[in-house]
């Protein structure tokens, strides 16, 4: 009787963390990439900057995601998931009040790379690291609708912004209120956030300790690859690449799309309202994926993320007619979700749960690369008078790497190559 109420607590509790831990992934998002592409043009126009100047405050942020991305994966495992998480929650505050009071553009940068900074430590791989110790039994559904909470963030984003200044006649007010929510999730982590219990019932036990994979059209390794082991294969820099191409994309267009269908004459309110759409596509597609990934091997649901993509980015360059952003809100979206999600899933099937967060720490770190999209977008975007090549150019390089995920043959480690 002991144990099963033991259980009962044990399930119970990490249900709660699980509720707390996707809050504050939605949070993030909300405060992050999706709303700082909307608030943006409404900063530019108040404080008279130029939109290259403005769009290397978004790259700022990805490149400190990017950048910092190896470091909660180590934090975990020094200080805990707790302490990880409060560092990550006092950044996150710290970027968005230097945001709310910011008068010149150096203190725009700073706080937009304090924001940044703070993602890395709040979003994937602390939350890997929870889900890896706390639900391995339920791994795909745990991950996807973890990832489709986050991405629900983004459906919030742009709607707090234009809410926000509705209500206020002010962007501050946008800023002040993601503080203030960050606020309140770091203080609820401060409460609740504990490793797991040593006494686990025996579902979860025998998934934390492995097991054979029953579905064989799903390659799942059988191994726990060490990170210098991972780093010299080929498949995980495919992987990297695709979802490095999949922010480009991603960052470049929360950056400039509202302002490119705003140029094409969309209305404010059709624009932020498109925007949002996309994001409830990509929040529900990671869902999708995490019901589909125990049967359908996750390289396919890459092939068909970007295949997607290349359609969402040609339909955004013609964001004028309304059937065209339909098309873009269907196709970016699941584009964008699905990849997220698949890459993740791809990791893990591919090279074990035991050094995930560092794999994926250390996968967010290259896709900084991805940072340059605001930037050069918006320097494109000035000398051609409009975004319409941008979306253009970023679908020909989709289709391209298309082709190599296509070809992509699942990993073996050494202790496998006498396997069949």
């Amino acid at each position: 009787m002991t144990n099963t109420a033991n259980y009962t607590a044990f399930y119970r509790r990490r249900w709660l963390l699980f509720t707390l831990v996707s809050m504050i992934f939605f949070l993030i998002t909300a405060a992050t990439f999706t709303s700082l592409g909307v608030v943006m043009p409404y900063m530019v126009k108040d404080l008279n900057w130029t939109r290259p100047e403005a769009g290397l405050g978004f790259s700022l942020l990805a490149l400190m995601v990017g950048l910092a991305a190896p470091i909660p994966a180590y934090l975990l495992r020094f200080i805990g998931l707790k302490a990880t998480y409060f560092f990550g929650g006092v950044l996150v505050i710290t970027g968005a009040v230097l945001l709310a009071t910011t008068t010149s553009l150096t203190q725009f940068y700073i706080g937009a790379a304090f924001l940044g900074f703070g993602y890395s430590h709040c979003a994937s791989v602390p939350a890997m690291y929870f889900l890896n110790s706390w639900m391995p039994d339920k791994q795909p559904f745990a991950i996807g609708a973890f990832m489709m909470i986050g991405g629900l963030g983004g459906v919030a984003g742009p709607f707090a912004v234009t809410s926000a200044i509705h209500f206020t006649g002010t962007w501050h007010a946008h800023w002040w209120t993601m503080a203030l929510a960050m606020l309140i999730l770091t203080l609820l982590g401060l409460l609740f956030f504990k490793d797991p219990p040593e006494d686990m019932p025996d579902s979860v036990k025998a998934a934390l300790s492995g097991g054979k994979n029953k579905q064989k059209r799903v390659h799942k390794s059988s191994l726990d690859w060490t990170l210098k082991e991972v780093l010299r294969k080929p498949q995980y820099y495919i992987i990297v690449f695709s979802l490095t191409l999949i922010l480009l994309c991603s960052v470049t267009m929360n950056s400039w799309a509202f302002t490119h269908m705003t140029t094409l004459g969309v209305t404010t309110t059709t624009a932020a309202a498109a925007l949002s759409m996309q994001a409830v596509v990509n929040a529900v597609s990671r869902a999708i994926g995490g019901s589909l990934a125990n049967f359908i091997d996750p390289k396919w649901l890459l092939v068909s993320a970007l295949g997607a993509d290349v359609i969402g980015m040609t339909a955004l360059s013609y964001a004028n007619n309304p059937f065209a952003r339909i098309v873009f809100i269907i196709a970016d979206g699941y584009g964008f979700g699905m990849c997220f999600f698949a890459t993740t899933m791809l990791l893990v099937n591919y090279f074990g749960t035991k050094a995930s967060p560092e794999v994926i720490g250390t996968m967010n770190f290259f896709t900084v690369m991805a940072m340059v999209g605001p930037v050069a977008g918006g320097i494109i975007g000035e000398s051609l008078g409009g975004f319409t090549w941008v979306f253009r150019g970023l679908a020909c390089l989709l289709l391209v790497f298309l082709f190599v995920v296509i070809a992509m043959r699942p990993p073996r480690h050494q202790a496998e190559k006498t396997w069949k």
